[in-house]
């Protein structure tokens, strides 16, 4: 303090230069200058700046050009002849001459938290400025149509606002700046709306306020200050008549457009964008079954209109299909009694004549919602129910017939693996394991997808028999234990089985397989004469192998996490939780898209076993596919065991 005492006396030794070279100062505003002009006065003094007023700064402001001093806003240094006068001073008080403005401000959400002692609150400085006030018509006035988003977005910008309640509320300035309103008022365009135009310079008041220019009844005549002949439409429409009347659920203009992110109708993100209108912005209402019920509302014309070429043609990408304001119009929205309504009996023809210029009434009598709804038209209806027995019966019958040929082939091909020579491929054993394998990993995918596509019709088929949650994890766990113990006995089987090692040794990836994949690839490129010589197991069924292998422990460990995440969590980090759950389920989309493409195919769709490989139920392979398939593992392997020409050759003879 000491320090500033005498940095503010040796200001005044300049005081004899500022008052002759000072560009006209008010003569009591001098020694104010003295100090506050030159921020060396303030160094070391925690949020200096708030104390500096430059003299052109001042000068330049509205205050300064209307010649007012220093102390007709500081008024208790009026008459003081301290110096220097106190540290504490009151704040500079707007009201004494803009007590009219005050009256509004003091009324508003602003002013009603300044009155609360919320620290958050705007003042007229938080606004305006100190000492550089300037007049809002000035393009470097915060105040300033141009720079008034800026202002605003102190507070309303991307970090949000939190009330005193702890509220959080919209970041509405990032929606500004992208909406129509936002883009106009950067460019300068004179009629683009700003924050002030919308929400009042200083009358600011929330939605739920009867004076609001933002409360329902008054959102039209608030954009009806740019928007005149729409306001005039909508207020004569359903729409605005609902809302006069008192009806909370009817759609004002920003149910319709949005509140800050107003976009153009052209804009693919709009909610009056062409191909989204119908379910995004009209059925949010037309198809809401609280609202149809409580106005007595007809309940389909969301779906009917979903359901029609017209919807149909305009997703597609055709913008010149009739989407709903083509038929009731944008803002002049009427019940079909109405006489001025477009869909009126006297009217409607004149709205399919847009489109339809060579429309009679009979064609416009055709194409209604009740004529498009399965629901409402019995003629429809009763169509749809005949095609769906015909489909039933049709379909049903196609299948039949051709699963009676699909079984035909396939027990043929199972006696034809019964009459000639075969290989034992698999043991009892082996059988039991995949089978185990299978029925635990099908259980597996449906429980788990359940949970992640509870929507889906065939999860929605499967609650309906009493698959609910409860019964779905249980079953989840259930077989998980069971893929989870086939997989420790399987390692049991290749540690202390003799077959079981020789297949584990058997299925070790090798160099070979690389060249045997090039060499099968050329081959059905038609770009070599000979396939490859697999031995016991090719490169399709090792690489399956221990995928499986892999899947099956990543499945089991998160798998593990999941089921108790409480423990997991006292162990391990804590994000070790979600990651399993990321790990888990794309693991799972792997694993089945894994058996489906490669596995089924070479056991089902492949030309040489279709329509099935019975290998896998009788663990048997006849001689011949064993010499066309694996002709290494049959020339060395299989072919010196069979001098006893026996009809069944085990597959580990001469192995060991």
């Amino acid at each position: 303090m000491l320090h500033f005492l005498e940095t503010r006396h040796a200001a005044l030794l300049s005081l004899p230069i500022i008052l002759v070279c000072g560009p006209g100062f008010a003569q009591e505003d001098d020694l104010c200058f003295a100090c506050h002009a030159d921020a060396d006065v303030f160094d070391g003094i925690e949020d200096a700046s708030r104390l500096v007023v430059e003299d052109e700064e001042y000068l330049a402001s509205m205050h300064g050009a209307a010649g007012l001093t220093c102390v007709d806003c500081h008024a208790d240094l009026a008459g003081s002849e301290d110096f220097p006068h106190p540290d504490a001073l009151q704040p500079a008080d707007c009201s004494v001459c803009h007590f009219d403005v005050q009256e509004v401000y003091g009324e508003s959400l602003h002013g009603y938290a300044l009155e609360r002692g919320n620290p958050r609150a705007p003042t007229c400085a938080s606004c305006h400025g100190s000492h550089d006030i300037r007049s809002s018509s000035d393009p470097r006035s915060p105040t300033h149509k141009s720079r008034q988003h800026d202002s605003c977005a102190i507070c309303h910008g991307k970090a949000g606002l939190l009330t005193d309640q702890i509220v959080k509320l919209p970041e509405s300035l990032a929606e500004y700046a992208r909406s129509v309103h936002g883009q106009g008022v950067e460019p300068g365009v004179e009629d683009a709306a700003s924050c002030a135009a919308c929400h009042s310079v200083h009358g600011l008041r929330g939605t739920n306020d009867p004076a609001s220019r933002f409360y329902p009844a008054n959102v039209a005549t608030t954009c009806g200050a740019c928007h005149e002949a729409i306001r005039d439409e909508y207020e004569q429409s359903i729409h605005g008549r609902a809302v006069r009347a008192g009806v909370r659920d009817s759609p004002t203009c920003t149910d319709c457009h949005g509140e800050h992110l107003i976009l153009s109708p052209q804009d693919p993100d709009s909610k009056t964008y062409a191909s989204g209108l119908a379910i995004k912005t009209c059925g949010a209402c037309h198809d809401d079954p609280q609202i149809i019920a409580k106005y007595s509302l007809r309940g389909d014309v969301v779906g009917s209109y979903v359901d029609s070429y017209h919807s149909w043609a305009l997703r597609g990408g055709y913008m010149s299909a009739a989407n709903c304001v083509s038929c009731h119009t944008a803002h002049s929205v009427l019940p079909e009694k109405h006489p001025a309504s477009t869909i009126h009996p006297d009217n409607v023809l004149a709205t399919c004549q847009q489109c339809h210029p060579g429309a009679d009434r009979q064609f416009a009598a055709s194409y209604t919602h009740e004529a498009v709804s399965i629901t409402a038209n019995p003629i429809n209806r009763w169509i749809r129910n005949v095609y769906w027995i015909t489909i039933g019966l049709v379909i049903g019958g196609m299948i039949a017939h051709n699963l009676v040929i699909l079984n035909f082939y396939a027990v043929r091909k199972r006696r034809e693996s019964q009459d000639g020579p075969s290989v034992r491929r698999l043991d009892g054993s082996q059988i039991i394991q995949h089978l185990s394998l299978v029925v635990s990993f099908v259980m597996l995918t449906i429980t788990g997808f359940a949970l992640r596509f509870p929507e889906a019709w065939w999860v929605r088929h499967l609650s309906a028999l009493g698959m609910n949650e409860p019964v779905r994890s249980t079953l989840h766990r259930v077989f998980a234990t069971i893929l989870v113990l086939a997989g420790l006995f399987h390692v049991a089987y290749v540690l202390f089985a003799r077959r079981g090692r020789r297949e584990f040794r058997a299925i070790l990836p090798s160099r070979m397989d690389l060249t045997q994949l090039r060499e099968n690839v050329l081959y059905h490129m038609w770009r070599r004469p000979r396939p490859a010589e697999f031995d016991r197991y090719d490169y399709t069924q090792k690489a399956e192998y221990w995928a499986v292998a892999w899947g099956t422990v990543l499945m089991a460990v998160t798998g593990v996490v999941l089921w108790y995440p409480e423990t997991a969590v006292k162990i391990f980090p804590t994000w070790i939780v979600m990651a399993s759950q990321t790990v888990h389920y794309y693991e799972a989309w792997l694993a089945t898209l894994a058996i489906f493409f490669w596995h089924i195919f070479f056991v089902v769709f492949h030309p040489d076993v279709y329509p099935m490989s019975w290998t896998w139920l009788t663990g048997k392979m006849t001689m011949r596919s064993v010499e066309k398939h694996h002709p290494r593992w049959y020339r060395e392997k299989i072919a010196p065991a069979t001098t006893g020409a026996r009809p069944t050759v085990e597959s580990n003879s001469g192995d060991e």
